[in-house]
């Protein structure tokens, strides 16, 4: 099987920079979680690998070969910009704050029906990270086992409410969420959701809704007044 030497360099590490000896067909996802357990970094943060000669994120769901990596090639190994510290790693409710409104939000994943009820915020969609046990706690929307679950990311989007509005975020520049089919969350912005939007993350296709109570559900978007 074909090997690659790499060299592998970032702030985090004691000497900003290791080669290593990897397989071609290495998905980034497991390199990442490699280096974490060998520079025994935390693993419940969110972490990237680009390449340094045009600074291109590589996606963690495909290997190595599928992005062109090489030998020789030198890779940038970085702490994600998004998805604060407290967060991603307190698995307790002193990270979570309490709705401003009595509307109680709700996911249906569309291929099975089944529902999410959101309690807190922030709320994070994503699947858990089985090396870190209160990953799973923090998931508001958890999507492992779902056909399509590997194209999700771990900590892959989230929803905030303020003043009676329902927002979803993306959490990574690599794991793009979309609104409705079209519309790209990009990282950084927030986009309102209404009931009956489709959100979809990864290959999983989610539609928001809002519950008043246990039984009233809100079927329609709010009129502009």
């Amino acid at each position: 099987m074909t090997r690659l030497v790499i060299t592998i360099s970032s702030d985090l590490f004691d000497q900003p920079e290791q080669e290593a000896s990897v397989r071609e067909n290495l998905l980034v996802r497991t390199l990442i979680e490699e280096t974490l357990k060998e520079f025994n970094l935390p693993q419940d943060a969110l972490y990237t690998l680009r390449i340094e000669s045009n600074g291109r994120l590589l996606d963690p769901e495909k290997t190595l070969e599928q992005q062109g990596v090489k030998t020789g090639e030198r890779l940038l190994f970085s702490r994600e910009r998004r998805a604060p510290r407290r967060e991603v790693i307190l698995g307790n409710n002193a990270s979570r704050i309490m709705f401003s409104t009595s509307k109680r939000p709700f996911f249906r994943e569309d291929s099975r029906g089944e529902i999410f009820n959101i309690d807190f915020q922030p709320a994070i969609i994503g699947r858990p990270d089985h090396s870190n046990p209160a990953s799973r706690e923090l998931l508001a929307v958890n999507l492992e086992g779902y056909e399509g679950a590997k194209s999700v990311s771990r900590y892959h989007a989230r929803v905030t409410e303020s003043q009676g509005q329902f927002y979803i975020e993306s959490l990574a520049e690599h794991n793009p969420v979309y609104l409705n089919g079209a519309t790209m969350v990009r990282l950084g912005e927030k986009r309102v959701m209404y009931p009956g939007d489709k959100v979809r993350v990864g290959q999983i296709t989610l539609t928001f809704g809002i519950r008043q109570s246990a039984t009233q559900y809100i079927s329609n978007a709010p009129q502009a007044s």
